[in-house]
């Protein structure tokens, strides 16, 4: 099969399954309950809401200030637009090519190699991201009932092991410098004579971006942010469920959310993880006793909000860069 039809089949994927869990989360569904849920919600508590999701995107940007320092100063103006325009290509883009848009995006404003941008932002969400989503799960476990260990007991493995291998990797990567990796040589050594160059060149600007690991204030600084960055997150889907009149939920079950919805999302979906953000909502908020039309009330809004605001933040800074979409979206392909 081609690249070009992989890519069209998982694509298919995605949608497929998005589909399916929208058609489970409304089936059976009593619409008369679900609008009244809607329509007797408290929506000035989206107000803060949005201003904490806000403030996660400032301090993500302020976070990769700190990953990119070792190769360049960047101000943190700049940095923001381009995680906006990145989190906004994820909504809208297949294949969560937003990652690849910030590192485009990057590299053409700041000429920054690819794949340095490539490897801050590897580093970010599979290594950084997921440990901090590792501590607060823990934490959700030991606060929670005890159904939720058996129902996230074998994604929060995975979870674990692709974390860990990300750190031991990185750490590797590292430590060990641009060209002094003996396991990378080898893996190198597999690929035809010709193209050997070009890949341990590409390497070579990865491990680049991975230069602040041996400064452990940066590291510190990294991790810092990172977990105020999911505490914010925790705390800004806590004023969604104020909104609902669930004032006696404990703010335990925002970080259950959190925590559900971020591996859900995982999962090959369509752009924007409808359909996947839906359920983990509408099941994390089932271990707490809310129905299914109040829950996916909930769901729909909480999305709803996190999406629009991204977006259009994200459109605005397109435009603002002088970027066209079509145009980030090829060049995050071929990435």
């Amino acid at each position: 099969m081609t690249q070009k039809g992989k890519k069209t089949l998982l694509q298919i994927a995605g949608i497929v399954i998005s589909l399916g869990l929208i058609i489970l989360l409304f089936y059976k569904v009593d619409f008369s309950e679900l609008a009244q849920a809607l329509k007797g919600a408290n929506y000035w508590w989206l107000i803060p809401n949005v201003i904490l999701i806000m403030v996660t995107m400032v301090f993500r940007a302020y976070r990769w200030k700190h990953m990119i320092q070792p190769i360049k100063i960047i101000p943190l103006s700049r940095l923001f637009s381009i995680t906006m325009i990145g989190f906004m290509a994820n909504n809208v883009l297949p294949f969560r090519l937003g990652e690849f848009v910030r590192a485009y995006s990057l590299s053409n404003k700041e000429d920054v190699s690819k794949s340095a941008s490539l490897a801050t932002i590897f580093v970010e969400r599979i290594v950084f991201d997921l440990l901090a989503l590792l501590v607060i799960f823990g934490i959700v476990l030991i606060i929670s009932p005890l159904t939720l260990i058996e129902e996230l007991k074998i994604p929060a493995i995975v979870t674990i092991c692709v974390g860990l291998l990300g750190l031991l990797f990185t750490v590797y990567l590292s430590s060990r410098g641009k060209r002094e990796s003996h396991i990378l040589k080898r893996i190198i050594s597999i690929f035809p004579r010709k193209i050997r160059p070009i890949f341990e060149n590409t390497v070579a600007r990865f491990a680049t971006g991975l230069e602040f690991m041996r400064d452990w204030r940066q590291v510190f600084w990294v991790t810092f942010h990172t977990f105020v960055i999911w505490v914010l997150l925790g705390l800004s889907n806590y004023f969604v469920l104020l909104a609902f009149g669930w004032s006696d939920m404990s703010v335990a079950a925002s970080f259950v959310i959190l925590v559900v919805v971020s591996i859900l999302i995982m999962v090959p979906a369509s752009p924007g993880f409808i359909g996947v953000y839906h359920y983990g909502t509408v099941l994390s908020l089932g271990f707490y006793g809310i129905s299914r039309e109040q829950a996916l009330s909930c769901a729909l809004v909480m999305h709803a909000t996190q999406f629009l605001v991204i977006t259009l933040v994200g459109f605005y800074y397109l435009r603002r860069e002088h970027l066209s979409l079509k145009q980030i979206e090829k060049e995050a392909e071929q990435s």
